[in-house]
């Protein structure tokens, strides 16, 4: 059973490493390492390049959403939807882009040509199942959790 949607397809791995991540503790960085590498070779298997870059950009945007979230002004409600969306869409704009060398050589004429509307929407389509998720998500960990991450 496929959820393809105008031929984009949700990327869940990269939601699910997405959500484990950002409701990580900030002093948990041996977990986010291992997420991502789990992750990453996921998505490299199931892809048309080697095993490695994936890896490799999943665990640098891990770092650098714990750095992002570190910076952010901690409320009552530790896991701001707020937060979530704009990360989780500047990020997963930041894999899909690198994950297909559409940067190579910084060219603007090959970045301008990769903003079409597959990955608007693409964008889109993935940031309102990681949306439902993040919810379901909140909810598990405060129904089982009390409030640790899982």
């Amino acid at each position: 059973m496929h959820f393809n949607l105008f031929g984009v397809v949700p990327n869940l791995v990269f939601i699910l490493f997405f959500l484990l991540v950002f409701f990580q503790w900030p002093a948990n960085n041996y977990k986010i390492i291992i997420i991502a590498v789990a992750a990453g070779i996921i998505l490299d298997i199931f892809s048309y390049t080697y095993i490695g870059p994936s890896v490799i950009l999943l665990t640098g945007i891990a770092f650098l959403l714990k750095g992002v979230r570190s910076l952010l002004k901690n409320t009552e409600n530790s896991y701001p939807f707020a937060y979530f969306l704009p990360l989780f869409v500047l990020f997963f704009l930041v894999y899909d882009l690198f994950r297909g060398s559409y940067l190579y050589f910084l060219d603007s004429d090959k970045i301008a040509l990769i903003i079409s509307t597959q990955i608007i929407f693409s964008v889109i389509y993935n940031a309102i199942i990681a949306s439902l998720l993040f919810y379901v998500y909140k909810k598990v960990i405060k129904e089982f959790g009390n409030g640790k991450d899982l």
